[in-house]
């Protein structure tokens, strides 16, 4: 194992995930520890931002885009341009077109179309993110 292998072993990854629907979130945060993550979640753009002012350290976060609340997923992925400039996002929506999430925040990795195959989403963060190779 190179120094490079037991450096990417000892950071434990981790994201937030945003997903107000409940069975939804539950199951995108098992599949994410399957994957080695560790997994902080919000039902709302609302709850994320008082997770992350509260001084929540994550290397991802993946969001959905309709939401309840003061805030939706695009408006939290402009408050982490601003607060968080090059934290990854990743959206997952049937709402929203890339180009007009990738304009609110260049960090955004990718805007999935739902239905989407939840290890995909895995798959995707981890590549960006620790300097994989991952084809969208």
């Amino acid at each position: 194992m190179t120094h490079r292998d037991r450096k990417m072993q000892d950071q434990r990854r981790s994201v937030l995930l945003v997903e107000d629907e409940a069975l939804i979130r539950m199951m995108l945060a098992g599949e994410f520890e399957d994957g080695g993550f560790e997994v902080h979640e919000a039902g709302s753009a609302d709850k994320a931002v008082a997770l992350l002012e509260a001084g929540l350290e994550v290397t991802a976060v993946v969001t959905d885009v309709r939401m309840p609340g003061s805030m939706d997923g695009l408006g939290l992925t402009a408050w982490l341009a601003d607060r968080r400039p090059g934290l990854p996002v990743v959206i997952i929506s049937g709402y929203v077109a890339a180009s007009e999430a990738v304009g609110l925040n260049p960090a955004v990795v990718a805007v999935l179309s739902k239905p989407y195959n939840p290890i995909d989403i895995v798959t995707l963060v981890s590549g960006p993110v620790f300097g994989g190779s991952v084809e969208p």
